[in-house]
């Protein structure tokens, strides 16, 4: 895979201490790209686990510091603080062992309902965990929306 990028999807199971095998290519680019490290959270509306290589969780620290410092009052002030504040309090700095395996936090697998069966899912400069079968039904949902399929392709110039 060289330096692509997180590109992909690879289903793995989560080990009885919570240890979850990162896929050699994922392995690569991270090690290259990221030291063998990573920051997950919970950054989206979705109910995954997103994983951040250092460069890009320090972009996304960067400009975060400078939105919450962009002058917002009342209503968006409180909900950008919000935000901030969940993103940053279920972040964790996670490292691959030796053997490829990163241990996923207890109040990440929670909150994604991730038990054994995952999907690693990459996007292109950042990886998603996902429940096998939260990601089979994420998947059929985007895929019956045909014209909104389209439409994001098309936003893309794909």
């Amino acid at each position: 895979m060289g330096l692509i990028g997180l590109i992909g999807r690879y289903d793995h199971t989560i080990d009885a201490n919570g240890r979850l095998s990162i896929p050699a290519k994922f392995r690569e680019y991270l090690t290259a790209y990221s030291e063998g490290t990573v920051i997950m959270t919970t950054a989206s509306v979705d109910a995954c686990i997103v994983a951040y290589p250092l460069p890009e969780w320090n972009a996304i620290r960067e400009r975060a510091s400078q939105i919450e410092l962009s002058g917002a009052s009342g209503q968006d002030f409180i909900k950008r603080k919000d935000f901030l504040r969940l993103f940053y309090s279920r972040a964790v700095e996670c490292p691959l062992d030796k053997s490829g395996r990163i241990l996923l936090p207890t109040h990440l697998r929670g909150y994604a309902a991730l038990e054994k069966e995952t999907v690693l899912v990459g996007c292109m400069n950042l990886l998603e965990i996902w429940d096998l079968s939260k990601w089979q039904a994420k998947e059929a949902s985007v895929l019956q929306d045909e014209a909104q399929l389209q439409e994001a392709m098309a936003s893309l110039g794909i």
